[in-house]
C-alpha cells in the first residue's frame, strides 16, 4: 500500500509540473501573447460584423427585427422568402485606388408560418431594419 501510495504522489506532483509548464507557454510566454492577440483580433473583428435577427409575433402580423452591422449599411441588402424562410443578404463593395473588395453575409432564419414577401413592409430605425408581415394577409 505504501508503494502505491508513493506512485500515485509522484504521478500528482508530474501533474502538477506539466499543468504549470502548459500554463506558462500558454499565458505568460510570448507563444501565449501571440495566441491572446490573435483571439482578441478575432473577437474585435466579429463584433463588428455581428448580426441579430429577432422575431415578435403580435396581433396585428409578424415584425422581424434585423441589426444591421455598420460595414454594410452602405451596401445592399438582399431579402429572400422561400416557405417558412427568411433569407437575409448583406453585400458591400469596398474600392481602394485600382481594386475592390467584396464582404457578404447571409442568414437564414424559420418563420413560425408561412409570409408573402409582396405584404413585406419596411421600416429602418437606427441600425434596425424592421420587416412587418400583416397577419390578416397570410392566414
Amino acid at each position: 500500500m505504501a508503494f502505491y501510495d508513493e506512485k500515485k504522489n509522484e504521478l500528482q506532483k508530474k501533474e502538477e509540473i506539466i499543468s504549470e509548464a502548459m500554463d506558462q507557454l500558454f499565458q505568460s510566454s510570448a507563444f501565449g501573447n501571440l495566441i491572446s492577440g490573435f483571439q482578441n483580433l478575432i473577437n474585435s473583428s466579429l463584433t463588428d460584423v455581428q448580426t441579430t435577427v429577432d422575431l415578435r409575433e403580435r396581433d396585428t402580423g409578424l415584425y422581424v427585427d434585423i441589426t444591421i452591422p455598420a460595414t454594410f449599411r452602405d451596401g445592399d441588402i438582399v431579402v429572400d422568402i422561400a416557405s417558412r424562410y427568411l433569407h437575409v443578404t448583406l453585400q458591400e463593395k469596398q474600392k481602394q485606388q485600382h481594386e475592390a473588395s467584396f464582404t457578404s453575409m447571409t442568414r437564414t432564419v424559420q418563420l413560425p408560418y408561412e409570409v408573402r414577401q409582396e405584404d413585406m413592409e419596411t421600416s429602418w430605425n437606427e441600425q434596425t431594419m424592421t420587416l412587418f408581415f400583416p397577419k390578416h394577409k397570410h392566414e
